[in-house]
């Protein structure tokens, strides 16, 4: 018996039923992989690895038999689970062991990283383990750098960065992994350029656009990053797999929530304890993008929703005829959604609280903008005692120039601010976080309290513009004036 089991392991090629076991299974190329490039070390496994390399397997023989494409890969995880040695490195040279013709591009936010995971690629293909389980799939000897390389049959590996060049190149797989670094998270001009990129480069870089891909793999950064921007120009056109390191209602699909260990995504590596150090390392918006996936902290950060009281009418005593209300406005005169809004707040100041009585955001061309001014301060108890301070710009100083001469309002230019808008907003938190802001109950609450949530990282906040006038014209340079005094 042992002679005869003997012979049946000689006639047996098992280099030969391992590199089929790869082809058939990204995942167990992926654990073998992984070896390769790191002297043997084990990859830690987790369900999150296998659920991605599943999917990736999939877009991958489809490509390979010509399927046509349902639709595009967008992935949101955190740092440290594989994400990009996964789809950026093992992915790519997976892809030539069943068809090394495949064209693959591939992008960062930085140029040094592309050429790292670029290389990486590289490495594993020339590989002892590789040649020996896979030795019909070769470099070609006349193009092949640390940023491009290619195979005999055609197959590409290309990499660039955001705002690079790929003159007279596509992809039948294109990969954006990180358009945007992470430590620029609040840069508008680095989130412009990433998406930028990809809508004027990369989107028409597919050599078939009916059944090639793009794989964007990120960190949520904004509400306005690629991944934002996606999602709202084109949800459709998107599946969404959303794994943040805590479980959440962003979890998506929502299936996956029954895989999370104790609460958490890859507890081997992203434990509770070291979570907690991140959340005091990177602080409250660095660990809401980087590990929850939100692009803002859920409860608020520079501006919590619990600090604001929501009531349902005056303190006894109180009454709104006694109040002098004033109005504040942030504005721009244009009815288009994407850009801003005229913000308008209606408050009074009474013992060293904020009663908010109105909030409206409106998107108007300059004559119906006139109006709607007037109609907001006329219903919201305007009297010859009340103020209209309109912030200090090119939109504020025509609608001040008009209702002076047009009407008998009391309407002034606010004083231009000294600091940026974030350290304006850090001044006035401390009056917020004490309670001292009441809204008086209206349905402008929700989403007047979600974008000062969302603040720094969401998409508008003309509101936050006129809550932080309002409250610094009460209490900041009341404070200013009585120390001069």
């Amino acid at each position: 018996m042992k002679k005869q089991l003997e012979d049946l392991l000689k006639g047996l090629d098992l280099t030969k039923l391992k590199a089929e076991l790869y082809r058939k299974s990204f995942y167990e190329f992926s654990l073998e992989a992984f070896k390769t490039l790191h002297n043997g070390q084990e990859l830690t496994p987790n369900w999150h690895i296998k659920l991605l390399c599943d999917r990736l397997q999939v877009e991958a023989e489809r490509i390979v038999n010509g399927g046509e494409r349902t639709k595009h890969l967008l992935i949101n995880v955190p740092p440290r689970t594989l994400k990009s040695e996964l789809v950026n490195v093992f992915f790519s040279v997976y892809c030539w062991i069943l068809k090394d013709s495949i064209q693959f591009i591939s992008s960062s936010y930085s140029a040094s990283l592309s050429i790292v995971l670029s290389t990486q690629s590289r490495r594993l293909i020339e590989s002892d383990w590789f040649r020996l389980h896979f030795p019909d799939v070769h470099l070609s000897k006349d193009e092949n750098t640390k940023s491009r390389f290619t195979t005999p049959n055609g197959g590409l590996r290309y990499s660039t960065s955001t705002g690079g060049t790929i003159t007279g190149m596509g992809g039948d797989i294109i990969v954006i992994d990180d358009p945007q670094n992470p430590q620029l998270a609040r840069s508008e001009v680095e989130r412009e350029n990433a998406n930028r990129f990809f809508n004027e480069t990369l989107r028409s870089r597919l050599n078939n656009p009916d059944k090639g891909v793009f794989i964007v793999i990120m960190q949520r950064l904004h509400e306005n990053d690629l991944t934002g921007m996606l999602l709202s120009k084109e949800p459709n056109n998107w599946e969404h797999i959303c794994l943040p390191a805590e479980l959440s209602d962003n979890v998506l699909p929502i299936e996956l929530n029954k895989f999370y260990v104790d609460g958490l995504l890859f507890p081997q590596r992203l434990s509770k304890s070291v979570l907690d150090g991140f959340k005091t390392g990177l602080g409250s918006y660095g660990y809401s993008g980087q590990y929850s996936q939100l692009p803002s902290p859920s409860e608020g950060g520079i501006f919590k929703g619990q600090w604001f009281n929501i009531i349902k009418q005056l303190p006894a005593g109180l009454l709104m005829d006694s109040l002098k209300w004033d109005y504040y406005l942030d504005t721009a005169y244009t009815n288009k959604q994407e850009n801003d809004a005229t913000a308008m707040l209606a408050c009074a100041f009474h013992n060293n609280e904020l009663y908010i009585r109105d909030v409206r955001a409106v998107r108007m061309e300059f004559p119906e903008l006139i109006k709607e001014i007037q109609l907001f301060t006329s219903i919201n108890g305007y009297t010859n005692r009340s103020r209209i301070y309109v912030e200090p710009k090119a939109s504020g100083k025509s609608i001040v120039q008009m209702l002076k001469r047009s009407t008998g309002l009391n309407i002034m230019e606010d004083k231009p601010p000294t600091q940026d808008k974030i350290s304006r907003a850090s001044s006035v938190s401390a009056f917020v976080e004490s309670g001292r802001v009441n809204l008086l109950d209206g349905r402008y609450i929700d989403g007047f309290l979600n974008e000062l949530k969302a603040f720094p990282n969401g998409s508008h906040d003309d509101q936050v513009d006129i809550l932080i006038m309002a409250i610094d014209k009460n209490t900041n340079r009341r404070k200013k004036i009585r120390a001069i005094g």
